[in-house]
C-alpha cells in the first residue's frame, strides 16, 4: 500500500496499545482516521493527517463515517474486564459484526482485528468466551481472506493498569504466581506494547497473513521461574517466584467475582484465576519479536 494514499481506520486509538499504532501510521506518512467516544475529545492526537470520528461502536452512523472510503480496518477495542456476559457479548461480539458489516458495506479491502489469546480456550472465562465469539462474528461478516485476526499474548509496558500490580511487586523482588499442583511448569507468552504496535502497524500496511490467525510474542513461551529469573536480570536484583496458594486465590476470586457482578470493581475474578490456572499459553516462536525481553521488562520496570 502506497505511503500518504492508505486511509487506515482505528478503534481503540486513545488505548494502551493503539495509541503507539496511531504514533506510527502517523509518523509513516499515513491517513489515520480513528473513533473515539464522544466526551473524549481530550485524547484526541491532532495531526494533519488524522481524522477523529466521535461515537461509538453500535453507532452505525459513525462507524459508516469511520469505514467510508478506507481501504484498512484495525479494531482494537474491546473490554479486557466486564460485569455482565451481556457487556462482554455487546463489546467483544457485536460490536465486532457490526463493524466487519459497515466495513464490508463500505468495501474496505482489509479488516484487521486485535483478538486475545484467550479465545482459543473460550471456556475458561467469559472474557475468554467473548473474544472467540467476536472471531466468529468477523469471520461471518467480513471475506476470511481479506483478514487477519491477532491473537495477542499476555502485554505488559510501563503504562499498563491492568499489570501495574504484579510490576509493583516485581519491584519490591518477588513475582507473585498462581500455585497449585504443577505451577512451575505452566507457560505464558507475553508481548511488550512497542512490539505489538510494530505488528499491527507493519500488517495493517502489507499483504502478510490474510486469512490466518497469529500470535506475535516478545517471549513465545517461558514458565513462572523463568520469568522470575528474567526478572533478576533487568533489575539487577533477585526476584523470587512466589506460588499463592489456591486455598487463597479461590476464596479471594469468588469473592471478588460477587462484588464485581455488583459494583463493576475488581479484577481477580473466578474467569480470570482460571486464565491464569490454565497450563500452556505459550505460542509459536516465528512470530516472536528481535526485542531482548529482559531490555523490554526493564523498561516496564523503570521506564525513567
Amino acid at each position: 500500500m502506497s505511503n500518504g494514499k492508505t486511509v487506515i481506520a482505528l478503534t481503540g486509538a486513545t488505548g494502551f496499545v493503539g495509541s503507539g499504532v496511531l504514533d506510527l501510521l502517523l509518523e509513516q506518512g499515513y491517513q489515520v482516521r480513528c473513533l473515539v467516544r464522544r466526551g473524549s475529545r481530550h485524547k484526541m492526537v491532532m495531526h494533519r493527517n488524522s481524522y477523529w470520528v466521535e461515537g461509538g461502536l453500535a453507532d452505525w452512523e459513525g462507524l459508516g463515517e469511520l469505514v467510508d472510503g478506507a481501504d484498512v480496518v484495525l479494531h482494537m477495542a474491546g473490554l479486557i474486564t466486564a460485569r455482565t456476559k451481556s457487556d462482554y457479548e455487546e463489546v467483544n461480539s457485536i460490536a465486532v459484526d457490526t463493524l466487519a458489516r459497515a466495513a464490508h458495506k463500505a468495501n474496505v479491502g482489509r479488516f484487521v482485528y486485535l483478538s486475545s489469546l484467550a479465545a482459543k480456550a473460550p471456556d475458561l472465562s467469559l472474557y475468554a468466551w467473548s473474544k472467540r465469539e467476536g472471531e466468529y462474528s468477523l469471520k461471518n461478516s467480513f471475506p476470511k481472506d481479506k483478514s487477519v485476526i491477532v491473537r495477542a499474548p499476555a502485554v505488559f509496558g510501563a503504562e499498563d493498569v491492568a499489570t501495574a500490580p504484579i510490576y509493583a511487586c516485581i519491584r519490591r523482588g518477588f513475582l507473585p504466581a498462581p500455585g497449585g499442583r504443577g505451577w512451575q511448569k505452566r507457560l505464558l507468552s507475553l508481548i511488550h506494547v512497542d512490539d505489538l504496535a510494530e505488528f499491527l502497524a507493519k500488517i495493517c500496511v502489507s499483504q502478510l497473513h490474510d486469512g490466518e490467525t497469529v500470535s506475535p510474542s516478545t517471549r513465545a513461551a517461558i514458565s513462572w521461574p523463568d520469568f522470575a529469573a528474567a526478572c533478576s536480570s533487568a533489575r539487577g536484583e533477585e526476584v523470587k517466584a512466589i506460588p499463592l496458594p489456591l486455598s487463597l486465590l479461590y476464596p479471594v476470586a469468588g469473592l471478588t467475582t460477587l462484588t464485581k457482578a455488583i459494583t463493576g470493581k475488581g479484577h481477580l475474578t473466578l474467569g480470570k484465576l482460571g486464565e491464569f490456572l490454565y497450563d500452556d499459553w505459550s505460542v509459536e516462536a516465528g512470530l516472536q519479536s528481535d526485542t531482548d525481553f529482559s531490555l523490554a521488562l526493564k523498561k516496564t520496570l523503570d521506564p525513567k
